[in-house]
């Protein structure tokens, strides 16, 4: 009778464990759709996908996170912090969560929430070009200047053709009215991305504010040969040009 009882507890065990693999895979067929709409654009639909994913397998942590991608490229931020929160949750390894969620902050304007998700991946990762990069941004949209500096430095350190870290260090020091910091930033970003009109404009302009209009107008000028609709670069040249009297 033992032997009998324990054969139909088996039974019941494999046929459990049949259902939970079926549902598992109908919720991975589901997460594909939803995937293959968010490729479209088509976020809504994408987003449904992935909610019938999630109530068939409610420990699907790629399901949250691909909804919550969804939500934040719809730009419904709340809903996605909300999906990274619970991927945070489940999966064992939460950088790429922290890091999402901290992005979605962001983009609220939750700065302080954010700058405590990326410290959260860089204690994980101390060396994550990313994490530091995106904590500068945060630091430096509260007006945090001279943290977003130390971090976007620290990526310098670990990442030397970082483009982007030495353009926003050199607006860091630009805010602060650390001209001279700031070209040699823009110059470093203009050494490795040669046609950069941005950093031209950006480097014309620091150029102007310490009063020298030559190269400002050389550097405006540039700006616009490589982005004739720059208005920014359009108005600052003939402010430099005025300046100088031509």
């Amino acid at each position: 009778m033992k032997k009998i009882l324990m054969a139909s507890a088996l039974v019941m065990l494999l046929c459990s464990a049949c259902v939970t693999s079926r549902v598992k895979g109908d919720a991975a067929l589901l997460l594909d759709r939803g995937i293959s709409f968010a490729a479209k654009q088509d976020f809504d639909t994408a987003i449904a996908a992935y909610t019938e994913a999630i109530k068939l397998y409610r420990g699907f942590s790629a399901a949250y996170n691909q909804r919550g991608l969804a939500y934040t490229y719809r730009g419904d931020y709340d809903n996605a912090i909300k999906d990274y929160t619970k991927v945070i949750r489940l999966d064992p390894n939460p950088a790429a969560a922290y890091t999402s969620r901290g992005n979605a902050y962001t983009y609220r304007g939750a700065y302080p929430k954010a700058i405590k998700d990326y410290t959260k991946v860089i204690k994980i990762y101390p060396n994550s070009t990313p994490a530091y990069y995106s904590r500068g941004n945060a630091y430096y949209a509260k007006g945090d200047y001279n943290k977003a500096i130390n971090d976007y430095t620290k990526v310098i350190r670990i990442t030397p053709d970082y483009a982007a870290a030495y353009y926003n260090r050199g607006n860091a020091y630009y805010t602060k009215g650390d001209y001279d910091r700031a070209l040699l930033d823009y110059t470093q970003v203009i050494k490795i991305i040669p046609d950069n009109a941005v950093a031209y404009a950006s480097r014309g302009t620091a150029y102007y504010n310490k009063g020298n209009y030559d190269k400002a107008i050389e550097d405006l000028t540039k700006a616009l040969e490589l982005e004739p609709n720059n208005d920014i670069a359009k108005q600052n040249l003939e402010s430099a040009r005025n300046t100088r009297g031509y």
